[in-house]
């Protein structure tokens, strides 16, 4: 009897600890000290999470990370595409350079067949590039007005989505961590994700956000996942965004044809679409009452 209570103690101690903190900071108190680059180049990022890597045990350098970063020099002092404006959305969604890249690397065996995601997105949206960015990290666990918390933003092909954010200071200006945790997807594998997150910039000048697959935070598939988002200020009361994404670990071979597999889950403009158009629908309540209301379901995390 005497041990059962020790062990239901030591539960109690563990739950409330979880309880205490936040998640996305859990298992995270030993990384090392590594202060994040002035501005967004390549070079001097890769120097800035390789350490950080070498602590998480993951590789820092997917094989699409230098395609991301070329993307990134085109685009970050470019106007948007014409294709945007032609549109009545204001929305452009481009897979067709994410696809040929993809192809090329797996013929080339620098990367697994049939499990990277890809898009590059353009759009014009309502608001200033602050309500812009305060929509885009509500999405990934950051509530309105908020430093750090939780937030239940839509699941996408998941019933069920619970995200978790928090500045990390070891690694200094504009860094944070993530624990995203997505549930019932059915083709689509449960994910338990802890991103590296890094925003620079200002609301004068805009933002560069780099979003980047960390490690995992419980049974994932995820293999690596790198990403950078261009917010800039446009006319009076529109801003310019863009975002090219890579997403490697969910297998769409299940589908019994790579090729299906690419235009139905891997390269599907109408899905990529419906996200960013759903993103722009939570700016624009944001700009209308001040808020994002979350859509919460029974997930969490359990210290699993």
């Amino acid at each position: 009897m005497k041990k059962i209570i020790g062990i239901l103690g030591l539960l109690l101690l563990v739950n409330t600890a979880y309880a205490d903190k936040n998640p996305a900071l859990i298992d995270m108190d030993s990384a090392p000290v590594s202060p994040s680059p002035a501005a967004l180049e390549e070079e001097s990022y890769m120097e800035w999470i390789e350490p950080i890597y070498e602590w998480a045990g993951g590789n820092p350098y997917s094989a699409f990370t230098p395609l991301v970063f070329e993307w990134y020099r085109e685009e970050k002092d470019r106007g948007l595409p014409s294709e945007v404006f032609e549109d009545p959305g204001k929305v452009f969604v481009n897979v067709n350079r994410p696809l040929q890249q993809t192809i090329e690397l797996e013929d080339a065996g620098e990367i697994e067949v049939g499990n990277t995601v890809g898009a590059e997105v353009y759009a014009q949206m309502d608001g200033t590039v602050d309500e812009a960015l305060e929509a885009m990290v509500f999405r990934w666990g950051k509530p309105v007005g908020a430093t750090e918390g939780k937030t239940y933003p839509p699941g996408g092909a998941f019933a069920r989505r619970v995200e978790y954010f928090s500045p990390i200071s070891n690694w200094g200006d504009g860094a944070y961590a993530n624990l995203s945790l997505r549930r019932d997807g059915g083709i689509v594998k449960d994910l338990a994700d802890r991103y590296l997150f890094l925003v620079k910039g200002d609301s004068q000048k805009g933002y560069d956000v780099v979003m980047q697959y960390l490690k995992s935070g419980g049974k994932t598939p995820t293999q690596q996942c790198f990403a950078i988002a261009i917010i800039r200020p446009e006319a009076p009361g529109k801003v310019s965004y863009k975002i090219s994404t890579r997403f490697q670990g969910q297998s769409y071979k299940v589908l019994g044809n790579v090729s299906i597999g690419r235009k139905n889950i891997g390269f599907n403009v109408e899905k990529v679409r419906a996200i960013q158009v759903e993103y722009m629908g939570m700016l624009d309540e944001l700009k209308k009452t001040g808020t994002i209301q979350d859509k919460p379901t029974d997930i969490g995390y359990d210290g699993k």
